[in-house]
C-alpha cells in the first residue's frame, strides 16, 4: 500500500495593484496552497475602513502554505497622523497575521507602511520566514516588524528590517526559535519581551539569534519585563555572532519596566536564566554598551558573556552596568564592569564599603581586558585606601554616586591620604563626588586641639596615563587632589570647593611629574587653587576658573638643599576672582640648587585680586629656617601675556628676587592691571628683563 503526497493548490496574484479590505483565509485546507504574488495589495486609504478588525489579512488555522513574493501596503501613514494628533482613532490593524497555523514557508515578501505589526505569528507551528524586506518610517508608532507570541519552531532568516518599533518581537509562550542574518535598522532592535504581564503567563525558552547587524537602533539584543508579579521565564537565549553599528542600548535587560508608573514599587517576578552573548562586537552611541538591570527579587542568573568588543565614540572604551545580575565571562570581553553594590557596598551614608571597593579593584585589576568599576548613585563611606597597581588592562571608574569619609576624622586624619592610586597605569575617573567632611578637622586645628595631620582627598603616586573628567571634590581635610612621581595626567571639567578659611586646602598639588594637563575647571578653596611643586615639568593650564583661594603658585620651592627644578609650565586663559594671589613664583630664602625656568603666563584676567603678578623670593613664615639668608633658586625665562583686569592693592605687579640669584629674562607685554579705576603700580627688587607692548604699570625691571 502507497500514500500519495498531497497536492498543492496555487493561487495565483499577478502583476498590478489590488485593493483589499479585511479578509480572512480560514482553514483546514485539504491540500497545500501556495500564494504566488507577483503584484501589489493594497488597503483601502482611509483608516477608518479598515475599523477595530485588528487583522487585515489572516491566515486562520491554515496548515501546510506557501507565500512567495508580493507586496504588501497598508498605507499607515494616515493612521499613524490620528494616533499622533490625539484623535479617536480605531483600533491598530496587523498586516498579515497568521493564527492556530502550522507549516508554513513565507519567502521574499515585502510589507510596508503597516499601521501596526507587519507580520505577526500567534498559536502557530513550524513557521519558516526568510527574504523578507519590512520597512517603514523611524516615528511610525508600534510598528514591529515580526511579532511572535504562544508559538513553536519559528525559523526567520535572511531578511531587512527597518521600523518604527521593534524588528522582530519575542512575546510569551515563544519557544525553538531560529534567527539569522537579519539586517535591523532604524528601530528598536530584537526583543524578547515585555514579559511579566500577567501573573499567569507562558515562558519563553530555546531562542538563538546569529549572524544579525543592527545599524542605527534604539536597542541590539534586548530582554524586557515588566516590573511586576508573574511566573513567566526566558532561559536558554542565544545571542551570537552579531554586529552593532551606533547603537544605542547594543546589549540590555530592562526588568523595570513599567510605562506610566502603572507597577511602582513592585519587582519583576520574570526569571531570567542562561542567557548567552558570544561574538558581538561594534559600536555603542552611548557610553554604556551592556546594561543588565535585573529583578532584586528574582536575579538575572547564568549570563555568559565571550568574545564581546563594544567601543564608544572614537573607539574609546565603553562600560556596561550590572544590577542583580550573576554570571561569568572568558575570551576577551569588552566593556567588562565591576559595579561595587555586587561587592557588598551600601549606597546607604552609613555602612562601611572599603572592602567591597577594594574586592572590586582587585577583580579590575586581574582583568585581561579594559574594565571598569562602576560606582551607583548613593553615598558611600569608605576609609583610607589604596589602589594599587600595577594592573593587567585599562580600568575605567564611573561614578555616579558620593564617595564620603566617616564623621570621625581621626578614620583617615593619620593616613595621610584617603583615596590613593599608586603605581597604576591608564586609569580614568568620569564624573561623582567625593566628600572630605573636612570641617571638624578644620575646627580641631583651629582650636589647638591635638589634631591628625590631615588626609589629601585623592592622590595619586608613581602612576601614568590618569584621565580624571567631571569629579566634584568638596571638604577635603587637606590638598583635594595630589599628583606625585607621576606622568601623563589629564584632568579637566572639576570642581573643586572648601570654604575660604579652611586652612592648607590646595585645590590641586603637583610635585615631581610631568605631562600634566589642567583644563576646564572651577577651583574656591581656602588656600592655592593649584600648586606646583619641586620637579613639575610640561605643564599645561588652561580655562580654570579660581576663586576665593591663594591662586596658582609654582612653589613654595628650595626647601631642600639639593632639589629639582620647575620648567615647561603654561598657564592660560584663566580667570582669578577674590584670591589672594593670582599667578606667583615663590621660593623659600635660604640655600638650594632649584630653579623655575621656561614659565609662560597669558590670556589672564584678575578680579580684584589681591597680588594678581607677584614672585616672592623671600618666604620663611615665622622666621624660621632662613633669616638672613638668600634663596638659591634661579628664576628665568618667564613671560607674562595679555594679562588684565583689577588688583585690590595698589602694587599689581610685584617682583621680590633673590639677591645672590636675580630673576632674569622676565618679559612683560600687553599687561593692564587697574586698581580703583587707575593704573596700579610695580615693585622690582633683583628683577631683570623687558617690556613690550602697553603695559600697565609701567614696568620697573
Amino acid at each position: 500500500m502507497s500514500t500519495r503526497p498531497a497536492a498543492t493548490t496555487t493561487v495565483y496574484v499577478p502583476r498590478g495593484r489590488f485593493l483589499i479590505r479585511p479578509i480572512s483565509f480560514n482553514g483546514p485546507c485539504k491540500n497545500r496552497i501556495t500564494f504566488q504574488i507577483d503584484g501589489t495589495i493594497v488597503a483601502p486609504s482611509s483608516y477608518n475602513s479598515l475599523g477595530n478588525t485588528e487583522f487585515w489579512i489572516l491566515f486562520y488555522k491554515v496548515n501546510r502554505l506557501n507565500v512567495y513574493g508580493g507586496t504588501f501596503d497598508a498605507k499607515g501613514a494616515d493612521y499613524w497622523a490620528c494616533r499622533k494628533s490625539g484623535k479617536s482613532c480605531p483600533s491598530p490593524t496587523r498586516s498579515i497575521s497568521f493564527m492556530g497555523c502550522s507549516n508554513v514557508v513565507v519567502s521574499g515578501l515585502t510589507s510596508i507602511n503597516s499601521r501596526y505589526f507587519h507580520l505577526a505569528i500567534h498559536q502557530c507551528e513550524n513557521i519558516t520566514i526568510r527574504k523578507l524586506k519590512i520597512s517603514a518610517p523611524s516615528w511610525s508608532p508600534n510598528t514591529d516588524g515580526i511579532h511572535i507570541q504562544s508559538s513553536t519552531g519559528v525559523t526567520i532568516s535572511r531578511s531587512a528590517i527597518k521600523t518604527g518599533d521593534d524588528c522582530i518581537s519575542i512575546g510569551p509562550g515563544s519557544k525553538n526559535l531560529w534567527i539569522d542574518h537579519i539586517a535591523c535598522g532604524p528601530g528598536h532592535g530584537i526583543s524578547i519581551g515585555s514579559l511579566g504581564n500577567y501573573i499567569v503567563e507562558d515562558g519563553v525558552e530555546n531562542i538563538t539569534i546569529t549572524g544579525s547587524v543592527f545599524t542605527r537602533t534604539q536597542n541590539g539584543l534586548r530582554i524586557k519585563t515588566w516590573a511586576r508579579a508573574s511566573n513567566a521565564f526566558a532561559r536558554n537565549i542565544n545571542f551570537r555572532n552579531s554586529i552593532m553599528r551606533n547603537v544605542y542600548n547594543p546589549i540590555i535587560i530592562d526588568q523595570n519596566y513599567c510605562p506610566n508608573n502603572k507597577c511602582p514599587h513592585q519587582s519583576s517576578g520574570v526569571k531570567i536564566s542562561g542567557v548567552t552573548y558570544k561574538n558581538i562586537k561594534g559600536t555603542s552611541a552611548t557610553k554604556v554598551a551592556m546594561s543588565f538591570a535585573c529583578s532584586p527579587s528574582n536575579p538575572c542568573t547564568g549570563i555568559k558573556l565571550q568574545d564581546i568588543k563594544l567601543t564608544y565614540f572614537n573607539r574609546a572604551a565603553a562600560t556596561s552596568y550590572c544590577k542583580n545580575a550573576r554570571g561569568r565571562s572568558n575570551g576577551v570581553v569588552v566593556p567588562r564592569t565591576y559595579n561595587v553594590v555586587s561587592f557588598g557596598a551600601k549606597p546607604d551614608g552609613r555602612t562601611d564599603s572599603t572592602q567591597p571597593f577594594l574586592r572590586a579593584w582587585s577583580s579590575a585589576c586581574k582583568s585581561v581586558t579594559p574594565a571598569t568599576i562602576y560606582i551607583p548613585r548613593g553615598s558611600f563611606v569608605i576609609r583610607a585606601l589604596v589602589f594599587g597597581g600595577p594592573c593587567r588592562s585599562k580600568i575605567v571608574f564611573k561614578i555616579d554616586g558620593t564617595l564620603v569619609t566617616p564623621w570621625n576624622y581621626w578614620n583617615v586624619g593619620n593616613s595621610g591620604y584617603w583615596i590613593l592610586f599608586s603605581k597604576v597605569v591608564r586609569v580614568s575617573i568620569y564624573g561623582g563626588t567625593i566628600d572630605g567632611r573636612g570641617a571638624g578637622f578644620w575646627a580641631c586645628r583651629r582650636n589647638g586641639k591635638n589634631c591628625p595631620n590631615g588626609a589629601r582627598s585623592i592622590s595619586f603616586s608613581w602612576s601614568r596615563k590618569i584621565v580624571v573628567s567631571g569629579l566634584t571634590s568638596i571638604n577635603s581635610q587637606t590638598i583635594h587632589m595630589a599628583i606625585d612621581h607621576s606622568q601623563n595626567v589629564v584632568i579637566k571639567n572639576v570642581k573643586i570647593i572648601a570654604p575660604t578659611n579652611s586652612p592648607n586646602t590646595d585645590g590641586i598639588h603637583m610635585q615631581s611629574s610631568t605631562g600634566i594637563t589642567i583644563s576646564s575647571s572651577t577651583i574656591m578653596t581656602g588656600d592655592d587653587c593649584i600648586s606646583i611643586g619641586q620637579g613639575t615639568k610640561n605643564l599645561w593650564i588652561e580655562q580654570v576658573g579660581c576663586g576665593p583661594g591663594h591662586g596658582i603658585s609654582i612653589g613654595s620651592l628650595g626647601d631642600y638643599l639639593k632639589e629639582d627644578g620647575v620648567e615647561n609650565v603654561t598657564v592660560t586663559s584663566a580667570i582669578f576672582t577674590n584670591t589672594q594671589n593670582g599667578v606667583r613664583i615663590k621660593s623659600w630664602a635660604r640655600a638650594s640648587n632649584g630653579y623655575a625656568r621656561n614659565i609662560v603666563f597669558r590670556n589672564i584676567i584678575m578680579k580684584n585680586v589681591y597680588n594678581p603678578i607677584i614672585v616672592d623670593q623671600n618666604y620663611c613664615p615665622n622666621n624660621r629656617g632662613c633669616p638672613h639668608q638668600s634663596s638659591g633658586v634661579k628664576i628665568s625665562g618667564v613671560t607674562y601675556r595679555n594679562i588684565k583686569g583689577t588688583s585690590a592693592t595698589q602694587v599689581g605687579m610685584n617682583f621680590q628676587c633673590s639677591s645672590s640669584n636675580p630673576c632674569t629674562g622676565i618679559k612683560l607685554r600687553d599687561i593692564k592691571l587697574t586698581y580703583n579705576g587707575r593704573p596700579s603700580t610695580s615693585y622690582c627688587k633683583n628683577a631683570h628683563g623687558s617690556s613690550t607692548g602697553v603695559v600697565i604699570p609701567r614696568s620697573c625691571l
